[in-house]
């Protein structure tokens, strides 16, 4: 699962033979701003880009985020909100064994689900490149690092596990649509997660 950086396609947004929600139009064309903030940085995003990139007209689009300023600011909260709904949802998973396996799984299907959330994951490991993202990108990577309990204190080996995991998380989840399916690749997606954190074995607790 290989390949280089894709610009969004239009496909990022629903087109399911239902006809998406106001909500799930939004969520979706947040995560293509997401990822283009993530490869071109605020400057270089533009509304027109989005529109490109959504297929929505940027008339469209300025109904709904009256202003670049606001498009910007709502990709950020949602791709924080995204975190902080995974991170929050294992408040009571005390077993360090445990949580990193639930951790993973959550940060996969994420990937998995929101590709713009994934591109910004990996621009959030520091140093961040556009100082006009930091604040939510810092936030971000805060979430994630204590997801898995990394802080300045935690040994180095530790440290460099969870960043591999990072990596390898973000990029296979970027990459297998070349391959195969979402649904095919998150069970081999959380395999490598697992087996960098130094893992052996099942995953427990994972469907």
């Amino acid at each position: 699962m290989t390949g280089g950086d894709r610009t969004p396609a239009a496909g990022a947004v629903p087109t399911s033979r239902i006809r998406p929600t106001a909500a799930e139009i939004d969520e979706a064309v947040l995560d293509v701003t997401a990822g283009l903030l993530a490869r071109r940085g605020v400057r270089d995003t533009s509304v027109q880009a989005v529109a490109d990139a959504t297929g929505y007209s940027k008339t469209g689009l300025l109904g709904r985020f009256p202003t670049k300023e606001q498009l910007v600011a709502a990709a950020l909260d949602q791709c924080v909100r995204l975190t902080r709904d995974v991170h929050d949802g294992l408040d009571d998973v005390a077993d360090p064994r445990d949580r990193d396996a639930a951790a993973v799984a959550g940060l996969v299907d994420l990937a998995l689900r929101r590709r713009g959330w994934a591109e910004l994951m990996l621009a959030s490991v520091p140093p961040v490149a556009d100082a006009t993202l930091e604040p939510a990108l810092g936030d971000v990577f805060a979430l994630v690092s204590d997801l898995f309990r990394i802080d300045a204190d935690t040994d180095l080996p530790r440290r460099a596990r969870v960043t591999g995991m990072l990596g390898a998380l973000v990029v296979l989840a970027l990459t297998h649509e070349r391959e195969t399916t979402a649904e095919v690749a998150r069970p081999l997606v959380v395999a490598v997660c697992w087996s960098t954190l130094g893992y052996e074995g099942a995953v427990p607790s994972v469907p």
